[in-house]
């Protein structure tokens, strides 16, 4: 997404670094000429080390020239898909950043700005549309200076983007897949096919009363079932695509599990709970609380797009 040029490493494996609160997880993922990628390494360290522990975790998952993406928070950026503007290409930036300036809650000109296009639309709709993304110049800075001693650091990447690297390794994905990330109080949606992201799309959750004191809240599996059969007939004909008839939950864990088995009942649709151990090689198989930690590390380390604008 946004990239920052420095020599180019061996290829074949990258870091993807995902900050929270109070921790960063970080991923090392092989990709072979052939076969499945590799899960190499995968670890969390606390946030609260500094950026000394951040390039020690790193030295442990890599070499300083091994490439690393590092992911955006939620609060960090905003995501808006809107009309592409027909202009040259060395003045789409700036078209981009002016159409930007009602769509975002912050000033434009804190924005650091980017676009990845989206599929035409169907033979009866008329327009292009793209996403764009506006990025807090504070806070990629603020990445940019955690890794400064990390050679190989190149990239700033989304969630979505790295979620549509994941969902593209999954058997389903040459059909369309919809991939469902859990996150604490939202979900983020991704409908793939093939390598190609159709739509991108946020989500509240909604959470019925705990069965017991001290469980995690389930979530209400009826609302998101409606707001995914939303995004899946926006794909289908808004695009001309066939119906998607693949769900994957990811996390893996208990909650995942549980509102894969509401969803499947909500909606007639196959619903499975994602396990990277299945996915990928792993050196390690990783348990559900680790990949719940780094799982956005990992779809993050599994980019390979070099195009940038």
């Amino acid at each position: 997404m946004f990239s920052f040029l420095k020599p180019k490493a061996a290829p074949g494996v990258r870091i993807g670094v995902a900050f929270s609160a109070d921790r960063v997880a970080i991923a090392a993922v092989r990709r072979p000429a052939s076969g499945r990628a590799v899960l190499e390494h995968c670890a969390v360290v606390p946030a609260a080390g500094g950026d000394a522990t951040l390039l020690e975790a790193l030295r442990q998952a890599g070499t300083p020239r091994t490439p690393v993406s590092v992911l955006l928070q939620a609060d960090d950026y905003q995501l808006a898909l809107i009309e592409a503007p027909d202009v040259l290409p060395a003045e789409l930036r700036a078209a981009v950043r002016w159409r930007l300036r009602d769509a975002i809650d912050f000033h434009v000109d804190d924005a650091v700005v980017d676009v990845f296009d989206v599929p035409p639309k169907g033979r009866h709709a008329q327009g292009r549309m793209m996403y764009a993304v506006a990025a807090r110049r504070g806070a990629v800075q603020r990445y940019a200076a955690s890794l400064a001693g990390w050679r190989g650091f190149d990239v700033v990447d989304v969630p979505e983007l790295c979620l549509r690297n994941l969902a593209a390794h999954l058997p389903a994905a040459d059909q369309g897949v919809a991939l469902l990330h859990l996150g604490e109080t939202s979900a983020s949606v991704v409908l793939v096919r093939g390598p190609t992201l159709y739509l991108a799309r946020q989500m509240p959750l909604q959470f019925l009363a705990s069965g017991a004191e001290g469980e995690a809240l389930a979530v209400d599996s009826e609302a998101v079932a409606l707001e995914l059969q939303r995004s899946l007939d926006y794909y289908e004909s808004h695009y001309d695509q066939p119906p998607i008839g693949q769900v994957m939950v990811a996390p893996a864990g208990a909650r995942a599990a549980a509102l894969a088995a509401g969803l499947a009942r909500e909606t007639g649709l196959a619903v499975q709970v994602l396990d990277l151990g299945e996915l990928l090689d792993c050196a390690e198989p990783p348990s559900d609380a680790l990949q719940a930690d780094c799982l956005l590390a990992v779809a993050a380390a599994l980019r390979e797009d070099t195009k940038t604008l």
